[in-house]
């Protein structure tokens, strides 16, 4: 289904019937990466899902964005629907535009849960910031094969971001940590052992910043644990609803 959000013509599904659950995909990805685990939830909640401004079948936008820029666009999806959003999950980049919109008051579901959640610059500093020269001094200097072996060297989303470029720069030099302390809704938190791209650190991270979650590791998975373990991540959620 397509509908107009903020002059963006926007791609969404919305299936079953219950309270309002909605789900916000990662980087690159699209509302089909939880169509396994929306198979399962549907019978008993209403489950939707949109493809964020940029992936999937939505418009990119037109300029380059920040987190923030995405957090007001599903606050006005959510208002173009009409939606009362009881529950809120995030997978990945996802998770960041859910814990940013609560901590901030634009998003006030019951309770919340993130799948593989990134959000944190520590660690990675070096090569965000290696990230960005390259973005600014790149253009003239560095030739375009070298430019992709030295991202996919250093295992950047940033060569495959596209048009994308600017606003991955600015999304992955946020860090959350402030904004995930002042989370005050019951929260889940549900991580796949061997990510590598959000590593269980930062799930751990997470849970200790924010107060009272629950946080629920699946063996043998990685990160995108909703797609290799959806009946895990399913069973996790409907216990925690």
């Amino acid at each position: 289904m397509k509908v107009i959000v903020q002059n963006l013509a926007t791609e969404y599904k919305d299936e079953g019937s219950g309270s309002a659950f909605l789900l916000l995909h990662g980087w690159q990805d699209s509302l089909n990466t939880f169509d396994e685990l929306a198979e399962r939830l549907k019978g008993k909640y209403r489950i939707v899902r949109l493809d964020m401004p940029g992936f999937g079948q939505t418009e990119p936008p037109k300029t380059a964005w920040e987190l923030q820029n995405y957090v007001d666009f599903v606050s006005a999806f959510i208002e173009k629907l009409g939606l009362d959003v009881a529950y809120i999950g995030g997978h990945s980049f996802g998770g960041r535009v859910a814990i940013k919109g609560i901590a901030m008051g634009v998003f006030s579901p019951e309770k919340v849960v993130l799948m593989d959640t990134a959000g944190f610059v520590k660690n990675t500093t070096a090569k965000n910031r290696f990230i960005t020269l390259l973005a600014k001094a790149g253009k003239k200097f560095v030739p375009e094969r070298l430019k992709k072996k030295l991202y996919e060297r250093i295992g950047s989303d940033y060569y495959a971001a596209g048009a994308l470029k600017e606003t991955f720069v600015k999304v992955i030099n946020e860090d959350l940590s402030e904004y995930a302390t002042q989370i005050q809704i019951p929260t889940l938190l549900i991580w796949g052992e061997d990510d590598t791209a959000t590593p269980l650190a930062d799930g751990k991270r997470f849970n200790e910043l924010i107060r009272g979650s629950e946080l629920k590791v699946i063996e043998d998975a990685g990160h995108f644990v909703h797609r290799e373990k959806p009946e895990s991540v399913a069973e996790y959620i409907e216990r925690f609803l």
